[in-house]
């Protein structure tokens, strides 16, 4: 079987944001290294290192949006769905803190829109079945996205996430700041 050096650089690069914490700190050199190829192979597959950088963060988005969606399919009940997902977006940040880091660090690529559309969608399904008081759907889901955002931040560098329980935590901020009337979440 013939090797996809383009799918192992990106898996390299994204191990080097991982284990370094940042983009900043990622050389063609290094990925190329952690690839098992010479720098200039790289260059076959990607024009430069801000390329590859972007290549990783979109990746990074697109498996967030895969994430979400597998722990949603299938779920009917739209608050359901809606706390389903936003579990499933904090548990893949806190799996990858380094790669998460970087989706939101300086390189910003159009696949964020993606991810973020889709916690609009969720919010907007709430409020179309009668689950949700929000006037703006996509206003209370920013709200939303930065309490989650907040929380893989903030829990991603400890290594006993101290506080309530996660799925507890999530679902008493997704509720509160989508405006969920349901007082089973």
């Amino acid at each position: 079987m013939a090797r996809d050096l383009r799918s192992d650089l990106l898996t390299a690069a994204g191990a080097l944001v991982e284990r370094t914490g940042s983009v900043d700190a990622v050389s063609l050199r290094g990925v190329a290294r952690e690839a098992g190829v010479s720098a200039p192979a790289v260059y076959g597959h990607f024009a430069d290192l801000g390329d590859l950088l972007d290549a990783v963060v979109a990746q990074g988005f697109t498996d967030l949006v895969a994430t979400v969606r597998a722990a949603t399919d299938g779920v009917a009940d739209p608050v359901e769905r809606l706390l389903a997902g936003c579990r499933a977006y904090v548990r893949c940040g806190l799996s990858a803190p380094g790669r998460y880091r970087a989706m939101f660090g300086s390189r910003q690529v159009p696949a964020g829109e993606v991810a973020f559309d889709t916690l609009v969608d969720a919010v907007d399904a709430c409020v179309r079945a009668g689950r949700s008081g929000s006037r703006d759907p996509r206003a209370d889901a920013t709200l939303v996205w930065t309490a989650l955002h907040g929380l893989v931040t903030l829990w991603a560098g400890w290594v006993d996430r101290p506080g309530p329980d996660l799925d507890a935590q999530v679902a008493a901020l997704a509720c509160r700041l989508a405006l969920v009337s349901d007082g089973s979440a």
